[in-house]
């Protein structure tokens, strides 16, 4: 690898690890800080509802800011307007307004993130050296990345949290504008459009009506459209699991202990990022796919029932190690499918597509959630989710004549 490759490599995992670590001191106890400031569940549902339907609405739009004006730009602008959303919730006193701005502005900082810095890395990459391979970077970045989450994540939940509920909340606003002075360097070096108002809508415009446009990526991109399609069940597999996990395994505990699990949990994300680097040399990858989806529907449907809070813990942890890994599989394999140079954009509509999957699973979750319990509502996610995630599995081997 050459040195200019190993500095930008270095300069890539330093901004996500920057990133991940804001997010991730305050994973762990969020949802119980809604809570503490009397949230109801209902409540928190519809945070959720209204953070997944701005991330529907404005994937897209991100896609094509980071596409004319620079993936740079959008990611300092992600840092930003998250990190003022979540300063409006540590400053919620319960009115419910505080919470939806909350909602808004973190979703709009998730849309502007979401394949701004993995775009502008193999872009750039590709441009040092054509034939650079992206097999393993995925995998490195986010076991590192991972790594630093967990470290922040332990601290926010273990300790941080049990000073004051809001602290997390607090630290994350304050290290997400970390991460700019950084990317800072990186705005000169980019080529982009100048940034005026006129420019944006009639780019916007052109990108969004333009049907024929359109058209032509779909056509251009049969196979990843595909996938991304078949992808999407998987949302109800996880989406219950990932957002209700420290509200599942903290009920009956007076004192904040999601800390301890958030270890497992972002250890064995990262133990699961590096295995998918030995996972992606398989060669039956349908296979492969199927699998790991078996294996975290069981997991997650046997951590739900067993009724025992140490073997439940356990089960939980072997379902964030494979998913973890089939997230990797699953992105690297997407980026795969992509010809010609709206990279960005096309993953912005498969995170277009994703948001407006989780939406509904999230629908689906809280009505369970609400009307039976969370356990019951992540069994029957869990099942359906596998169900049809097998279906679509399947018609991928169909149409492009790989076998399982």
């Amino acid at each position: 690898m050459s040195k200019k490759l190993k500095r930008l490599l270095i300069k890539f995992t330093l901004l996500t690890s920057l990133y991940n670590a804001a997010l991730g001191i305050w994973s762990g106890t969020i949802y119980l800080f809604m809570r503490h400031i009397q949230y109801t569940y209902a409540d928190i549902n519809v945070f959720l509802s209204v953070f997944w339907i701005v991330t529907f609405f404005s994937e897209l739009p991100s896609g094509i800011l980071a596409d004319k004006f620079g993936r740079i730009n959008v990611f300092i602008l992600s840092c930003l307007t998250r990190s003022i959303g979540l300063l409006f919730l540590f400053f919620d006193t319960g009115d419910g307004w505080s919470l939806i701005i909350s909602a808004i502005l973190t979703a709009l900082g998730d849309s502007l993130y979401s394949g701004t810095l993995d775009s502008w890395f193999i872009d750039k990459a590709k441009f040092i050296d054509k034939n650079y391979q992206i097999n393993n970077v995925f995998s490195l970045t986010t076991s590192i990345s991972t790594a630093v989450s967990l470290i922040s994540g332990f601290i926010g939940a273990q300790f941080l949290a049990n000073i004051n509920l809001g602290y997390p909340i607090l630290a994350g606003a304050i290290l997400l504008l970390c991460p700019i002075p950084f990317a800072w360097s990186e705005k000169g070096l980019e080529q982009r459009s100048q940034l005026r108002i006129e420019d944006f809508k009639q780019s916007l415009s052109a990108e969004i009506i333009n049907l024929k446009s359109i058209k032509a990526i779909i056509r251009n991109n049969k196979s990843f459209f595909l996938y991304s399609l078949s992808f999407l069940p998987i949302t109800l597999i996880v989406t219950g699991p990932y957002n209700q996990w420290q509200l599942f395994f903290q009920q009956g505990l007076k004192t904040v202990q999601t800390g301890w699990i958030l270890i497992g949990v972002n250890f064995l994300g990262v133990l699961g990022a590096y295995i998918a680097g030995y996972l992606l040399k398989m060669k039956r990858q349908i296979m492969l796919l199927t699998l790991l989806s078996f294996i975290n529907a069981g997991t997650i449907i046997f951590a739900s029932s067993v009724g025992v809070r140490i073997l439940a813990i356990m089960l939980f942890w072997v379902h964030v190690l494979f998913t973890s890994s089939d997230e990797v599989v699953r992105y690297t394999i997407l980026h795969k499918q992509v010809n010609g140079a709206k990279r960005t954009t096309l993953i912005s509509i498969n995170n277009t597509l994703n948001a407006a999957a989780t939406l509904i699973a999230l629908g689906i979750n809280g009505w369970l959630s609400d009307a039976y319990s969370i356990g019951l509502a992540w069994t029957i996610t869990a099942i359906a989710g596998l169900l049809l995630t097998i279906a679509g599995y399947l018609t991928i081997s169909y149409v492009t004549k790989k076998s399982l």
